[in-house]
């Protein structure tokens, strides 16, 4: 069995950072990952929302400059925009992102890492030994509420808004938090009709009410249909669409419906009741983010 001082699972940004941390400190670190080094922010969430909103703030700054407004012909090229939103995010490849582990004397495993008990961490058929701790940093994935018909009308979530290589013509997006609309912004700029669906009464609801109502406002000149307040009870798909019926009997159309109401966390097949944990669900830790002893 191979040993580390550390062994972090997950190669996200928080991952990432720590192990760097670490390996500053001559500890001996070792990162498992089973998908992309540098995680969900960089493949499919933060880079990739902030390149597909970018080319219409260019825009829009352009046209404010008396000067430069005039030399601006024609729309927004939607091709170009995602082939640049693909460079970003390296063709959803982490050959870019293994060099800076490498430079640092992180070993990184590839595979899916679980607890085998206490500082210990299978990989495939390997087990890895921790002399000081284990960390977790596995992220989360979105999280699909339990409404009729949804899974079934396969719902985008971020990995699928975020890598598309086409703008649907009608956009149905579910949950007004950042993610919810971000993406109302981006694809209502690339060309799509927006249908943004809140069940709260205002949007971005950890911020300050203000801050709701002028970006309603705003997108709604935009052209974002806003709809707050409401729910979706049941979702369909067939070969016309998506269809939704909303709490107030509405009813909405479109030709994609992507879900951004939240996140769930990815501890499930983690090795946790190896160690005493409940082998789902978010971990409880103290103020250090440690996790409490177990008997």
């Amino acid at each position: 069995m191979k040993r580390f001082d550390v062994i972090v699972i997950g190669a996200g940004p928080a991952g990432e950072a720590l192990a760097g941390r670490l390996a500053a400190q001559d500890r001996s670190v070792a990162i498992v990952e089973s998908d992309l080094v540098g995680g969900e922010c960089s493949y499919y969430s933060c880079m990739p929302s902030k390149a597909l909103l970018r080319p219409a703030q260019a825009l829009a700054e352009t046209l404010r400059v008396p000067g430069a407004a005039q030399a601006v012909h024609g729309d927004l090229d939607v091709s170009a925009a995602l082939a640049r939103r693909d460079g970003i995010v390296g063709h959803l490849d982490d050959a870019g992102q293994v060099p800076w582990l490498e430079s640092r004397g992180i070993e990184l495993i590839r595979g899916h890492g679980r607890l085998v008990g206490e500082r210990r961490v299978g990989v495939r058929q390997e087990v890895y030994v921790a002399g000081d701790a284990v960390v977790i940093a596995v992220g989360s994935a979105a999280a699909l509420p339990p409404i009729p018909g949804l899974q079934q009308a396969a719902p985008w979530t971020n990995r699928e808004i975020t890598t598309t290589e086409a703008t649907p013509a009608r956009l149905v997006i579910l949950g007004g938090g950042v993610a919810g609309v971000e993406m109302a912004d981006a694809f209502n700029s690339l060309g799509s009709a927006v249908t943004l669906i809140e069940a709260e009464k205002r949007l971005i609801g950890r911020e300050e009410p203000f801050a709701s109502e002028e970006l309603r406002q705003a997108l709604a000149e935009r052209g974002v249909d806003v709809r707050l307040g409401v729910r979706a009870e049941h979702v369909s798909r067939d070969s016309t669409g998506v269809h939704i019926v909303l709490s107030n009997r509405a009813e909405v159309d479109g030709d994609e419906i992507f879900v951004a109401v939240g996140r769930r966390p990815l501890t499930e097949d983690l090795g946790l009741e190896t160690v005493g944990l409940e082998p789902h669900g978010f971990i409880a830790v103290n103020d250090q983010l440690q996790v409490p002893g177990v008997p």
